[in-house]
């Protein structure tokens, strides 16, 4: 009998390839003059249920909101259940912070990871754009480089540039675990996909790796809703698991 911890990671790991660029974990780009001009993505809030094939592990939510004119916040919080929360106890939450440049470019200012419940943790990590300084939660410092920023934002810039340029690969900086490491991802053309929400003809990313890797990242994102992602999917050694658009509610719908 498989030993049922064994699916602890699924709801993390799942929302995990969002913060790590796509999943992901998305991310300023070091990007090229014509990203600039970008349009801004609406306010929204977006719910997820994660599975493991016929398992609901959690439910998931993506949030973005403008403070102001020139910042802003994105959350995600993953909260497991069932099995998964009678053997993890905990929810996740991800936040990214930072100011809204005059050309639309986010800058984040600071990271922060929290779980709640049984395993208590709290993670910070600051973007010190004066002095040029990445700040890690052991106090570790490394230098900022141009276009780094963490784990979580590279999702919201794969939606940004996905409406803003036509490159069939988009490439990001993320600041993570004490390194800054360039993540890429791949258009791979538009696909009919069925979740909760509805059925989109949706375009899939695909996570690129370095490799013989046995993983694989896919996401379908909905171009008449700025590329939020309505399917995400992330296989694993033979175990796949999955994170379905339920529900999507604030601006990003009034297109």
């Amino acid at each position: 009998m498989r030993d049922p911890s064994s699916l602890i990671p699924a709801p993390r790991r799942v929302a995990a390839w969002l913060l790590l660029g796509l999943l992901a974990g998305t991310a300023a780009l070091a990007a090229p003059a014509a990203l600039a001009e970008a349009e801004r993505i609406p306010e929204f809030r977006a719910e997820y249920e994660v599975k493991y094939g016929r398992l609901t592990l959690g439910t998931s939510r993506l949030e973005l909101e403008y403070l102001g004119d020139d910042r802003y916040r994105y959350e995600m919080f993953v909260r497991p259940r069932g099995l998964a929360r009678a053997v993890l106890g905990t929810d996740l939450t991800d936040i990214s912070e930072g100011r809204v440049l005059e050309d639309g470019t986010l800058r984040p200012e600071r990271f922060t990871h929290k779980r709640e419940g049984r395993d208590e943790r709290h993670e910070e990590i600051t973007f010190d754009h004066d002095a040029g300084q990445v700040t890690f939660e052991d106090g570790e410092r490394i230098d900022l480089e141009e276009g780094a920023v963490d784990r979580l934002l590279p999702q919201l810039l794969i939606m940004r540039d996905l409406s803003a340029t036509f490159d069939r690969m988009l490439t990001y900086r993320i600041a993570d675990d004490g390194e800054i490491s360039d993540y890429s991802f791949e258009r791979k053309g538009r696909e009919r996909v069925s979740v909760a929400a509805g059925s989109y003809r949706a375009e899939r990313i695909q996570r690129v790796r370095d490799g013989d890797s046995s993983r694989e990242s896919n996401a379908w994102v909905y171009r008449r809703m700025h590329n939020l992602p309505v399917k995400i999917e992330h296989a694993d050694s033979g175990r796949t698991f999955v994170m379905e658009l339920t529900d999507v509610s604030g601006p990003i719908r009034d297109d």
